[in-house]
C-alpha cells in the first residue's frame, strides 16, 4: 500500500523535525538562563521554521490519513493505532515505534518549553522590577511655600543629577 508507505515517511519526518525542535528548546533555555536575545531571536527564526514544516506535513498525514481510509474500506481513523490494525506486521510495527518514539519526544517538548515560558516570565518580572525601581523616585518632604513648585517638578531617576 502506497500510502501507508507515505504515511510511514511523514510520521518519520515529523519525528526528526520534533527532535530538532526538542533540541532548540533545550538550546533555548541556556539562552535564555544567560540572557543571550540576540542568538535566542535567531533560533526563534530557525524554529518557526521547523513549526511550519510540522503544520505542512499535519496536512499531508491527513490527507494520506483519508487515502488509507479508502484503500482499507473503513471508516473515520481516530488514530494511529486504527491504522496499525488495517495493515501486516512489519509496516504495524514499524508504525508503532515511530509513534511511540514521537510520542516521547513530544512529551520532553512539551516539558522543556513550559520550562522555558517559566523562565521568560521570571526574566519579564525582573526587567519590570528594574524598570521600576529605575524611573521611580520617592518625593522628598517640603513644607512651605516652595513645596507646590518642588510637586510639579517631574522626578524620575534618569533625569537626577549626580
Amino acid at each position: 500500500m502506497k500510502s501507508i508507505d507515505s504515511f510511514i515517511q511523514v510520521l518519520n519526518e515529523e519525528l526528526i523535525i520534533n527532535k530538532k525542535l526538542l533540541e532548540i528548546a533545550i538550546e533555548k533555555k541556556d539562552l535564555i538562563i544567560n540572557n543571550n536575545s540576540k542568538e535566542l531571536s535567531s533560533l526563534m527564526i530557525k524554529e518557526q521554521n521547523y513549526v511550519k514544516r510540522i503544520i505542512e506535513l499535519e496536512k499531508l498525514r491527513a490527507g494520506l490519513t483519508l487515502n488509507i481510509q479508502k484503500e482499507l474500506g473503513i471508516g473515520k481513523i481516530e488514530n494511529i493505532k486504527e491504522v496499525i490494525n488495517g495493515i501486516n506486521e512489519d509496516k504495524c510495527i514499524e508504525v508503532d515505534l515511530i509513534a511511540k518514539e514521537l510520542r516521547k519526544v513530544l512529551k520532553e517538548l512539551e516539558h522543556n518549553n513550559n520550562l522555558n515560558n517559566k523562565l521568560l516570565n521570571i526574566t519579564l518580572e525582573y526587567l519590570d522590577l528594574n524598570i521600576n525601581l529605575l524611573t521611580s523616585r520617592a518625593e522628598p518632604k517640603i513644607y512651605g511655600k516652595s513645596a507646590s513648585e518642588q510637586k510639579n517638578k517631574d522626578n524620575t531617576f534618569f533625569d537626577a543629577k549626580y
